[in-house]
């Protein structure tokens, strides 16, 4: 009868162990599920990002445009065929305005949506590189904040961080000195973000030469704005 009895309790330990194994492997897959729907939302949100971005930079590019025939316009004496051709100008480039507004906004808003799914918090990547550049000694990135900025930059330059990557494995504080070089940081905003001495980041650009194959001579700064 002990032997029947210890037959059952092994029974019903291996069943515990299975339905806890099955458990784990379900949780795991779940939340593998869930890791994956977030990094796609996050890579959503990135890719509006680098959109308006874009399209911020078009609209500043029209509304110079606008200011410059609105002027143009203004100093004629008498309506002409010149007149007509400005304004002509001038609706089609606030036509773009609108539309480019229109396009900010739904990205904003999307994104919006976005973050509130995620559960984290937005990342205004330009604003943040403005402030870096404003008062660098007491604006400090976090290690999510920099992860921005490296994907926006990516995106927006052609996904040259990606390519490095792949090429030559850069390493991620090589990544974020590309991107201060990108968004042309002098050397001395450069050393004042990294909180670094000149001989560090010497060392740490010379590394980062000798990873990309350049010849000491090469200026880096000047080879990363051109990639």
């Amino acid at each position: 009868m002990g032997e029947f009895w210890g037959f059952v309790d092994w029974g019903a330990g291996c069943l515990a162990l299975i339905v806890a194994v099955v458990f784990s492997f379900l949780l795991g897959v779940r939340t593998g599920r869930i890791r994956e729907r977030n990094e796609s939302v996050r890579s959503r949100i990135r890719q509006n990002k680098a959109n308006m971005y874009r399209y911020k930079q078009q609209l500043a590019s029209y509304q110079e445009q606008v200011v410059r025939l609105e002027r143009e316009r203004d100093s004629l004496v008498i309506r002409s065929e010149a007149y007509d051709r400005i304004e002509t100008e001038l609706t089609a480039y606030r036509q773009k305005m609108e539309q480019l507004e229109r396009e900010i906004l739904v990205l904003s808003g999307d994104n919006n949506l976005l973050d509130n799914a995620t559960g984290k918090v937005d990342v205004d990547v330009p604003k943040l590189l403005c402030a870096l550049k404003d008062d660098p000694l007491h604006v400090n990135p976090s290690k999510e904040e920099w992860a921005e900025i490296i994907s926006m930059t990516d995106l927006l330059f052609n996904n040259f961080l990606t390519d490095l990557r792949n090429k030559y494995s850069i390493t991620r504080h090589e990544q974020e000195i590309c991107c201060l070089i990108k968004w042309n940081f002098s050397r001395k905003e450069q050393l004042a973000v990294f909180n670094n001495t000149p001989d560090a980041l010497t060392k740490s650009k010379g590394r980062l030469k000798k990873r990309l194959g350049l010849d000491e001579k090469t200026d880096l700064d000047a080879y990363v704005r051109l990639l």
